[in-house]
């Protein structure tokens, strides 16, 4: 079969060119040149419109996005500043991610940060760090901490999780330990983004409704909220180990599996209530979104979401789905 012969499928060459363009640019950072480069490239791209133009301003225009959001990072930024060795400082700001609860009482979460006080000094920052914390802190609620600051540890063994290295994709750097309940306050409750607060809630409804009746097993009600809702936080490490020696970890955590259960479930419900099929996407997408959210916004779950939203988008268009390994 002929190149030009097959059959066009939208975004997918700007999608490869806009991939390109964030991979060269996480080990060849340059915010200035790609500026440069990338307004001569529009500027050709609109006098001389071809597909060659357009996919190399795509990935020079993701190239300097994701350049300018590698050097100039507020985050990276805080961390050079406070240095390597541990300081201790207070800091205000926002709850943006739900905590979890260790074992041993302590809440970990990210701090969006408004000030920092440091010896005496007050600085404005619109850094985010990793809280530790024995308090009752929730998703959007602001607070007030005083702690020691000090750079993520990298992972000690090799082969294992390198949260250093995941925090550092989204621009954290330092984590705060607050040793003590009483050196940290919440200031204001009820903040943040309301779509998400809403999420939060709900999962905490939910996970409460899936528990009813199992006070007396808290295994499992463990094992349920971590297949059906991701919370694996709150899994014992019992429980966890014979699903890491059968290879089988994966069902607690939210994707495809998950996201194709939960839009079937509610295929089946629109077809009960006789919706077509441009109203029952338009049922499914947003809960397929929200379920996303409910449980965490992981990257599995959003991934499986999205595509899941994609396909059934076609239902709009009167798209035929296309399979890579279809005969013509």
């Amino acid at each position: 079969m002929k190149w030009r012969n097959l059959p066009r499928q939208p975004f997918v060459g700007l999608a490869i060119s806009a991939g390109a363009g964030i991979l060269l640019a996480d080990f060849f950072p340059g915010f200035f040149v790609a500026s440069i480069v990338t307004v001569i490239t529009a500027l050709i791209a609109l006098r001389w419109s071809n597909s060659l133009a357009i996919y190399l301003l795509a990935a020079l225009a993701f190239f300097t996005l994701h350049s300018f959001r590698i050097v100039d990072a507020p985050g990276r930024k805080l961390a050079d500043h406070l240095g390597v060795r541990s300081r201790t400082i207070s800091v205000t700001g926002a709850v943006v991610s739900e905590p979890k609860i260790s074992r041993n009482g302590f809440a970990t979460f990210l701090l969006k940060l408004d000030s920092v006080e440091i010896e005496g000094r007050t600085e404005y920052w619109n850094a985010t760090v990793r809280a530790r914390w024995k308090g009752p802190a929730r998703f959007g609620d602001q607070v007030s901490l005083f702690g020691n600051a000090q750079p993520i540890s990298a992972a000690r063994n090799p082969g294992v999780f390198d949260m250093k290295a995941y925090l550092a994709r989204h621009d954290v750097w330092t984590e705060i330990f607050v040793r003590y309940p009483e050196q940290g306050s919440v200031t204001r409750i009820e903040g943040g983004n309301p779509i998400l607060r809403f999420a939060h809630r709900s999962r905490e409804w939910m996970q409460t409704a899936l528990s009813r009746g199992l006070d007396d097993s808290p295994e499992v009600q463990a094992l349920i909220s971590g297949m059906a809702l991701g919370i694996r936080h709150e899994t014992p490490n019992d429980i966890e180990e014979p699903f890491q020696q059968t290879g089988t970890l994966h069902l607690f955590a939210v994707a495809g599996l998950h996201i194709g259960i939960v839009a079937q479930l509610l295929w089946i419900f629109a077809t009960m209530l006789r919706l077509s099929r441009r109203w029952a996407t338009a049922l499914i997408i947003p809960s397929l979104l929200f379920y996303a959210a409910v449980t965490g916004l992981h990257v599995s779950s959003v991934r499986a979401a999205i595509m899941a939203s994609v396909l059934l988008g076609g239902f709009f268009a009167d798209r035929r789905v296309f399979v890579l390994n279809r005969r013509r």
